[in-house]
């Protein structure tokens, strides 16, 4: 799945100009922007059980952000396996902020840019380290950065080890799913748009504020099973107005979204049609580890900013 930006540089300048704080730079960063996730598995996706132990039931996930300039800024890949590779182009995030950045904000980057100078004369032991911040990927065993978050946590004064994150079971997770599914189909519209780049276009009509009411409704026996700060009743609060979303169905199956974003602006934000686009493509390869990722040590990490922090100190 793919998302982005259906417009150019001067579109986007143009239904955004006048905004509080936008400028041309944002207007050629989001025009640039495409965020992709790719999911795989051994078997299909609905198939697919809440058994963590049993790597055959888990699934692979691949998150990459680019914004048009030549290699992605990001990358992420989480196996079933258990392991994760991630991948950062350093420069391009400080070019980025160059541009984007108020007078503030480019003098702290100032200062990262003296970090990842002093990072280059790091001994080779530290070579995960130096890997990570000169972009190359590398491979992070998350056990092990919690075991040494648990030891930090008992070592130091009071505290405590990051908390786990929050997660829904299976079964909260199908009601969930099975109540926005009867939200969507008792309260949505369905007309025929015709045809483009070889895709029936079904544009779809919700009224908004009814359909969250529904769906709030139905969640309200799960609202102790959901995150804290996630309440049902927040969805009271949706406007009373009608969104339409462009679906496109390719050979039977689903391959695009389009919603015109100027439908959310209740002032004057955004002047004319803004579409973002979601893309799909079940033809995608499957995720798999990059070569060659050297693995990220915890201790590494540590050790490295210690040896920096004193090098600043001594300077």
């Amino acid at each position: 799945m793919s998302v982005g930006f259906d417009g150019s540089e001067q579109r986007i300048w143009s239904a955004l100009k006048g905004s509080d704080g936008f400028t041309r730079a944002d207007a050629k960063m989001l025009a640039g922007l495409d965020v992709s996730l790719s999911v795989s598995a051994a078997r299909p996706l609905k198939d697919l059980k809440d058994d963590k132990d049993d790597k055959a039931e888990g699934a692979s996930v691949a998150l990459r952000v680019s914004f048009g300039r030549g290699a992605d800024l990001l990358e992420m890949r989480s196996l079933s396996d258990g392991k994760t590779y991630l991948r950062v182009d350093v420069q391009q995030f400080l070019a980025l902020a160059d541009d984007l950045g108020s007078a503030q904000s480019k003098g702290g980057m100032k200062g990262f840019r003296t970090f990842l100078d002093a990072a280059d004369e790091l001994p080779s032991s530290y070579r995960s380290v130096k890997d990570a911040l000169g972009g190359k990927w590398i491979s992070v065993d998350p056990a092990a950065f919690q075991e040494f978050s648990r030891s930090m946590a008992a070592a130091g004064p009071a505290g405590s080890p990051l908390p786990d994150a929050p997660e829904l079971d299976a079964g909260t997770q199908e009601r969930i799913t099975k109540a926005l599914r009867r939200a969507l189909e008792r309260n949505a519209k369905i007309t025929d748009a015709g045809t483009k780049d070889g895709a029936d276009i079904v544009k779809v009509t919700v009224p908004a504020g009814k359909t969250a009411d529904a769906l709030a409704d139905a969640l309200e026996p799960l609202a102790d099973k959901l995150p804290e700060g996630v309440s049902p009743s927040d969805l009271k609060d949706v406007p009373d107005k009608d969104v339409t979303v462009d679906v496109a169905v390719k050979d039977g199956t689903l391959s695009g979204i389009s919603l015109d974003l100027d439908q959310f602006d209740s002032g004057d934000e955004i002047h004319g049609a803004l579409p973002l686009t979601v893309g799909f493509a079940p033809d995608a390869a499957p995720v798999a580890a990059p070569a060659g990722a050297t693995p990220l040590d915890p201790q590494d990490v540590m050790g490295a900013m210690m040896q920096l922090m004193m090098g600043g100190m001594d300077e």
